[in-house]
């Protein structure tokens, strides 16, 4: 990328959010195996090599669009985060938080192709750690126990399915 007077080269740092931008978007379509990361430079306008610069290789690339994802969720539940009186209603306030989130597409699509690709063992124990991590939170933070956080993680799920498949409303409007 040449530089013009008064323009300056991208960060290291502002690359790799660039590349982890399109590895979210093109991983959510292609899946982890079917990705190739000679696609994600070329999206991103960088070569391939580059990419090995910011990741040591493709999995750790996979795995950091997986975390970015996970810390978007994270992120949007601190900051709707309001204790109300029962652990039921704490959890639908933060159920209608995450069907905010469902416009972001590619971001869903990419937990599914993170489950998808869980029979790598790496990827597998990230995918179980991040679900454990974030239903734990949920227990420790709002009081519930495992059933009903259980079935707010499977709500979750639901609402996931029918933002990637398109599905009408009336499949997924009692949910949250």
């Amino acid at each position: 990328m040449a530089t013009t007077r008064g323009s300056r080269r991208p960060t290291a740092e502002e690359r790799r959010d660039q590349v982890l931008e399109v590895g979210i978007s093109v991983f959510a379509e292609f899946g982890y195996h079917a990705t190739k990361t000679a696609d994600i430079a070329k999206r991103a306008g960088i070569s391939q090599p580059y990419i090995y610069a910011l990741f040591d290789d493709k999995k750790a690339l996979f795995l950091a669009c997986l975390q970015r994802s996970r810390e978007q969720i994270r992120d949007a539940f601190a900051a709707a985060w309001t204790p109300r009186d029962t652990p039921e209603e704490t959890l639908a306030v933060l159920g209608r938080t995450y069907r905010g989130l469902l416009g972001d597409t590619d971001a869903r699509r990419l937990q599914m192709q993170g489950y998808a690709a869980s029979a790598d063992p790496e990827i597998r124990e990230f995918m179980r750690r991040g679900f454990m991590e974030v239903s734990d939170m949920l227990r420790e933070r709002t009081g519930a126990d495992h059933a009903t956080v259980a079935r707010f993680m499977a709500a979750g799920n639901l609402l996931n399915l029918g933002a990637v498949l398109d599905l009408p409303s009336e499949y997924i409007d009692m949910v949250f």
